[in-house]
């Protein structure tokens, strides 16, 4: 039995497929339309590339389990629900082929399966928070194989993902760029008077407006309160000025700091209510490595999970899971299995590389793995960078050794380097990829299952900090992935081998991606990517392309420039603000081309 799973926006856009309850694939639309965030965009091609993979149709696919309720969203947002204009926007039917039943899964419940049933504990305390459900921003539940339980939640003008990314807007960044706020927060001391105040089992937001009818419009007032609040307290720093990042780094330091504590309060509470020993963790705030960090060393849980796609992207797959549970009459849901990768995009093929480098006209040398491997590994102890395309793709926001920018972590000027190749800000860290093996010898605690997808915070002991020089951020800690050979036996080998060569057990690790795109997909994005940029060293699955010079353009064999557009590298347009449209289907059909799903 196959069971679609899809997230129908208004941004992360996705699609999945389990089969017989197991997932197969998973893909984020942005990959493919290459619009960073697919704000507004049906999963289309999503779909159409999960359906690929698994060699199938719409027509063998039991039903479409959506990880919103869209009839309820659509009345909270005061219009009416039009299921055959939905329908028509999510899965176009003008080929005739059957279209499946459509199941439509509340959205904290979506994301509450899509941790609790990717952990692989019996039970478990669940907190999903995030900017907006339907009509609550953040729930605590009780999870067991078979059920998922609400105790309690809090609705959409208490959210903790709203005044975190108006916090980062009020700094000079977009409603998107909580990460960078979270980094620049370890610059700064957390003295400055911030509006989100954590109580006896629970959180508020003194003097904040009063909750309107529609979260939107909420979410305007809640804006413009904490943008006075902020104004007033943080003189002289003026809001939003980008060209003085480092005035706000006190302010972002006292923002997250009050996120910690009402976390570590609702941690302590779903101990309390739940008495299990576990938690998982979804929704948008669960991606703050800082927080997980220091929820791991409370002790409040002997055990944390949280998912590789815990944002937008990842309900549907808890919508796949908790459709498969009912449909198959699984209601225990059967042994519970830990999700060890994220490794679920489609894979790319030996012909796949081959038709890219043939229509790029890039000169490659085509090697055996031992000798890709080597010479990578030199490559990266000569102190270049290295992008790496290997395998199937990760799903999230992390970059996990399929899709990644390498570089030496020894010298703290990697950094800057990685930065302004990638254009990001001089002051972001870059996480190390860690081998398992020599993880106590690197950090303070033991390999967190956190780690396991770049979620957390780990402090680095001071014996490791030179040698992880560029890996180590401002107060000591590091965001690390632990690398498994059981897992991704060929990045394992990679390090080992870079480890041989250099005696440190670890590369910096940052996604495979220039500002304001999403991560690279096939070997046509990475070509692309890497011909209009700085990194020097390409490697396709066993293919190798060296730059002869980062100042010179690469040419073919024949002196011909080889820098051209390759398909599907369009720069993400501008973000969306308060106005988000939170029902997109009712606006105009797209009027540009579907994008390629083949690739």
């Amino acid at each position: 039995m196959y069971i679609l799973g899809v997230n129908t926006g208004p941004h992360d856009s996705s699609a999945c497929l389990l089969k017989d309850g197991e997932l197969i694939v998973m893909v984020e639309q942005e990959r493919l339309s290459r619009r960073k965030r697919a704000f507004g965009e049906a999963p289309r091609a999503a779909v159409a590339a999960c359906l690929r993979a698994a060699d199938i149709s719409l027509g063998d696919v039991a039903e479409t389990a959506v990880g919103w309720d869209v009839p309820l969203l659509s009345e909270v947002e005061g219009a009416p629900f039009d299921a055959a204009r939905f329908h028509e926007w999510l899965l176009p039917n003008g080929g005739g082929e059957r279209r499946p039943p459509t199941r439509f899964v509340p959205h904290h419940m979506a994301h509450a399966a899509s941790a609790l049933w990717t952990s692989g504990f019996e039970d478990a305390a669940i907190l999903v928070l995030d900017g907006r459900g339907e009509c609550r921003s953040t729930t605590l539940a009780r999870g067991s194989a078979g059920k998922i339980e609400v105790i309690r939640d809090w609705d959409t003008s208490l959210s903790l993902g709203n005044f975190y990314s108006i916090a980062a807007q009020w700094a000079g960044f977009t409603m998107w760029d909580a990460g960078k706020l979270m980094g620049l927060a370890s610059y700064g001391r957390p003295d400055q008077a911030v509006p989100l105040i954590a109580a006896e089992d629970d959180y508020t937001f003194p003097g904040a407006p009063a909750p309107r009818r529609r979260p939107a419009q909420h979410y305007l007032q809640l804006r413009d309160f904490l943008y006075e609040y902020f104004g007033r307290n943080n003189y002289p720093y003026a809001q939003g000025d980008r060209n003085e990042p480092m005035a706000h780094a006190s302010f972002a330091a006292s923002v997250q700091a009050a996120l910690e504590d009402v976390l570590l309060e609702l941690a302590r509470f779903a101990r309390r209510r739940t008495g299990a020993d576990r938690l998982v963790l979804a929704g948008g705030v669960a991606l703050n490595c800082a927080a997980n960090g220091r929820l791991a060393r409370s002790g409040i849980f002997s055990d944390i999970y949280v998912p590789p796609v815990p944002h937008d992207a990842g309900v549907g797959l808890g919508a796949a899971l908790l459709a498969d549970r009912e449909l198959s009459g699984r209601s225990d849901g059967g042994p519970a299995h830990r999700m060890r990768h994220a490794y679920w995009g489609p894979g790319i093929t030996a012909e796949d590389i081959a038709s890219a480098l043939h229509g790029a006209g890039l000169a490659t040398m085509h090697l055996s793995t031992e000798d890709v491997i080597g010479r990578t590994a030199a490559h990266l102890a000569a102190g270049r960078l290295v992008a790496w395309c290997a395998g199937r793709g990760e799903v999230g926001q992390r970059a996990l050794g399929a899709r990644s920018i390498l570089c030496d972590p020894r010298h703290r000027s990697a950094v800057a380097r990685l930065n302004s190749v990638k254009g990001r800000e001089i002051w972001r860290p870059i996480a190390p990829s860690v081998l398992e093996e020599y993880w106590s010898a690197v950090f303070e605690t033991a390999p967190l299952a956190l780690c396991e997808f770049m979620l957390a915070a780990v402090p680095v002991r001071a014996s490791a900090r030179r040698m992880l020089a560029a890996a180590v951020h401002v107060d000591g800690t590091a965001r690390p992935h632990v690398v498994r050979r059981s897992v991704n036996e060929r990045f394992w080998t990679l390090i080992d081998a870079f480890r041989r060569l250099t005696g440190v057990p670890a590369v910096l690790n940052t996604s495979f991606n220039l500002a304001g795109e999403p991560v690279v997909f096939g070997p046509d994005d990475a070509i692309a990517t890497f011909v209009r940029s700085d990194i020097e060293v390409l490697v396709l699955g066993d293919c190798l392309l060296e730059k002869p010079s980062v100042s010179e353009p690469v040419r073919d064999q024949g002196g011909r420039r080889a820098a051209r557009p390759v398909r599907g590298t369009r720069v993400a347009r501008g973000t969306l603000d308060s106005g988000m449209p939170f029902l997109p289907w009712q606006s105009a059909a797209p009027s540009e081309e579907e994008p390629d799903a083949q690739r």
